[in-house]
Formats: structure tokens, sequence, C-alpha cells
């Protein structure tokens, strides 16, 4: 009788041992959305733009600036693809749109393609600002075994904003829009990003956005959680750190 308990002891040992393999080896990700996510809600483009014309002596209405931008941004109109436009390309044909929005203004030639230049410069050097658990919340996961992934609707230099915020050491990858060709909440933006992670098993979309992040990573097959937002029917936490209940894999 006490060789037979031995051999069942040995047996559910390894077995344990199997699954704490099993458990190290799976690929476990979560993807976060930026802004309003681990950065405050902001009107970073808007606010780029009117600093912009202010700096070359123009006063433009708010209202006439937000018009633009709605129309100008590829995020707002996620169903058409520019996947032959990325990059520096993204930036021309926005740029280009914004000097004749300039020139609709009032403001001459020469100056149109100032302001469109300093708008650049300065909403990548937009100062953004953390909620104050988002690198709590970061580390507490990589200490978990996840991978952090970035995928946003967002400029291609995006991965300057992080690191001045001192996140870039444990961000694993970026999946910008403008460089990528698709905006959320296409399927394919999802897809691709988790492809270059390696198809984690686990993989998580944090975000703000119900439909862009969402729906979009739903669609997509990953695991969605609503975040600094409440919508009915939907996995939703108010604060970063609510997600240490919430992601528990």
């Amino acid at each position: 009788m006490g060789q037979i308990a031995n051999q069942k002891v040995l047996e559910l040992f390894f077995k344990a041992k199997e699954k704490l393999k099993e458990k190290k080896q799976t690929k476990k990700a979560i993807f976060w959305d930026c802004d309003g996510t681990l950065v405050r809600d902001n009107k970073s483009f808007q606010c780029s733009l009117l600093r912009a014309l202010n700096e070359f002596g123009y006063s433009v209405a708010e209202e006439e600036v937000k018009r633009f931008l709605r129309g100008a941004c590829s995020w707002n109109k996620p169903e058409e693809d520019h996947g032959d436009a990325n990059g520096e390309e993204w930036w021309e044909r926005l740029l280009n749109g914004m000097r004749k929005f300039c020139k609709e203004q009032g403001v001459s030639p020469a100056d149109a393609v100032s302001v469109s230049n300093a708008f650049r410069k300065n909403v990548i050097s937009y100062e953004y600002e953390l909620y104050p658990d988002t690198k709590k919340v970061l580390q507490y996961f990589g200490e978990k075994g996840y991978k952090h992934y970035i995928i946003s609707n967002n400029f291609p230099e995006l991965r300057e904003v992080f690191l001045r915020l001192g996140l870039d050491e444990v961000i694993s990858g970026y999946f910008i829009s403008a460089s990528v060709g698709y905006d959320k909440p296409r399927k394919e933006m999802f897809e691709y990003a988790m492809a270059k992670a390696g198809n984690p098993k686990v993989r998580y979309m944090i975000g703000d956005n119900p439909v862009a992040d969402y729906e979009g990573g739903l669609n997509a097959g990953m695991k969605p959680v609503l975040v600094h937002k409440r919508v009915e029917g939907k996995v939703c936490c108010d604060e970063l750190t609510d997600l240490f209940d919430i992601i528990t894999e």
C-alpha cells in the first residue's frame, strides 16, 4: 500500500510540475490604448494646431479647428484603408490637408507651410499626463509575466511620448495606426498586432473607447476591458488598479 501511495504522490507531483511548466510557457499579453487609458484624455491635436496658428499671429475659431480635424484624422474614417500612406506619407497627407485648411482661414501660403510644420512639432512634443496608477499597473502585470504592447490610433512617433514618460522600457512593441495602415476598430489592426506579438494565448485589450477598443478587440478574439468609462453590458473599471481583480490568468 505504501508503494502505491508513493507512486500516486509522484504522479501528482509530475502533473503539477507539467502544469507549472505549461503556465510559464504560455504567452500572455496586454494590448493598451494610449489616450484616455494610460495617459489622461486630451486634445493634443486641437491644442497643437491652435498653438501653431497663434505662433504665427493667426486666430482661428476653435470650432473650425475641431471640424477640420474630424475630417482630416484617419481614425475618424476607419473604414478607409491608408496602407499606401504610412509614416512620412501619412504625415504628408494630413499636413497637405492642413495647409489647405489654413489658406481657407486666411493664412498666407508661406505661413500655412510653417503652421503645419509647427503643428507636427507641437503634437509630438505635447506634454501628456499619466494616470496616477499607470506605472504601478504596468509593473504589476509585468511581474505576472505579461508583455505590454501599445495599439493606438495615433501619429507614427508615439514611442517618443513613452520615452519621455519613462515607460518605453516596459513596452514590448508599438502598433500605431499611422504606421500600420489601419485604424481601430478595424480587425486587421488587431490581427497585425497579435501576429507581431507572437500570437499570445492570453490577450487582453484595454482601452477607453467602447467601439475602437472594446468592440474592435472583441471582434479580433481578445478579452476587452473598458477603463475610465462605464458602458452597460461591457466589462468596465473606473481605475486601472481595478484590473488586478479582472486579469487573473
